[in-house]
C-alpha cells in the first residue's frame, strides 16, 4: 500500500504545525490564498502523474489539532483496513450527524451556499437534489481529510476544475456567487472554498461503487462541547440516515428531522424552529 500523504503549509507558522510523518507540501509564497488548500492540490495534480494503485492525500496543517490523529495512527488505520478506494478522517461529529448532508450544514453557517451549490451542480450537468441528498458518517468529509486512489481524485479534480474555471472567469451570476465572501471564524472566505471542500462528500454519496473506510468519528474531538451529552442521539441520527438511504422509507427521515431538531434546539439557541429544511428554500 503505497501512500503519498502530503501536508500543506504556507509559512513558518504553518510549517511548525506539520507532522513529521507526512510529506510537506509547501505553497511557495501562498500566491492565491483565496483558494486555500486547493491551490496547492491543483498544482500537484497538474505537475504529477498519479499511479492508479497508490494513495494520495492532501491534509491541512491543522490536521492533528482537529482530529487528534498522528501520521502513525493514520498509517495504522489504513494498514489494518486494506483494499479500500477511499479512507476518510473527518472530525466534527455534531456537524456530520445533525444535518442531512454537508450542504445543509454549510448553508447553516454560510447562508446561500446550498443555492450556489445547486446552481453549480446544474451548470456541470450533475442532476442532484442537495436538499434531499444524504451524507452519513461514511460519506461525510470535512476539511478535505481524505486519502484515496486516483479513481476518486480524478472525479474530484474534474469537478473542481470546472468550479475553478467558473470562479476565475467570473462567469455570469454563478461566478459572482462563487467569489462572494462569507464569514469564517475571524476571516472572510469566498464561497467557492466551501463548495470545493464539499465536493468529496458529494462524490462519495453519489458513487456507491467506491469502497470507503471511515475512521471512527466518535474517537475524534468534538469541536462544540455542548453536544457531548448527546453522543447517543447523534449515533441514532446517523443510523436513521443510513436506514432512510437503504429503504427510502420516509418514516426514518421523519424521525431524523424530529430528533435532530431536539438536539440542535438544545445546543444552539438560535437554531431555526423548523423540523425540516424548508428554511433553505
Amino acid at each position: 500500500m503505497k501512500k503519498n500523504i502530503l501536508q500543506i503549509h504556507y509559512d513558518d507558522a504553518s510549517r511548525k504545525m506539520l507532522d513529521p510523518g507526512f510529506t510537506p507540501l509547501e505553497i511557495v509564497g501562498n500566491p492565491r490564498p483565496d483558494w486555500r488548500e486547493y491551490w496547492g492540490i491543483r498544482n500537484y495534480f497538474l505537475n504529477n502523474v498519479l499511479n492508479e494503485d497508490e494513495y494520495y492525500g492532501f491534509l491541512s496543517p491543522a490536521f492533528r489539532n482537529k482530529t487528534h490523529l498522528s501520521a502513525e495512527q493514520v498509517e495504522v488505520f489504513m494498514e489494518n483496513n486494506p483494499g479500500h478506494d477511499v479512507y476518510t478522517f473527518s472530525p466534527m461529529i455534531q456537524e456530520a450527524a445533525c444535518y442531512l448532508n454537508v450542504f445543509e450544514q454549510g448553508n447553516r453557517h454560510h447562508p446561500g451556499l446550498i443555492g450556489v451549490a445547486e446552481a453549480f451542480s446544474s451548470s456541470i450537468g450533475l442532476s442532484v437534489n442537495l436538499k434531499t441528498l444524504v451524507n452519513d458518517f461514511r460519506t461525510t468529509v470535512f476539511c478535505n481529510y481524505i486519502i484515496a486512489k486516483p479513481v476518486f481524485w480524478e472525479k474530484w479534480f474534474t469537478i473542481n476544475e470546472r468550479l475553478f474555471e467558473i470562479a476565475e472567469n467570473k462567469q455570469g451570476r454563478l461566478g459572482e456567487q462563487l467569489t462572494a465572501v462569507t464569514d469564517y471564524s475571524k476571516a472572510q472566505v469566498q464561497m467557492k472554498v466551501f463548495m470545493m471542500e464539499r465536493t468529496a462528500s458529494l462524490i462519495l454519496a453519489l458513487s456507491p461503487e467506491l469502497s470507503i473506510a471511515a475512521y471512527d468519528i466518535n474517537a475524534m474531538p468534538m469541536s462544540h462541547p455542548q453536544f457531548a451529552r448527546y453522543r447517543k442521539e447523534m449515533t441514532i441520527l446517523n443510523a436513521l440516515k443510513i436506514a432512510y438511504t437503504s429503504t427510502s422509507d420516509s418514516i426514518y427521515q421523519h424521525y431524523f428531522f424530529t430528533l435532530r431538531q431536539e438536539v440542535l434546539a438544545a445546543c444552539e439557541p438560535d437554531y431555526p424552529h423548523a423540523t425540516r429544511i424548508d428554511y433553505l428554500s
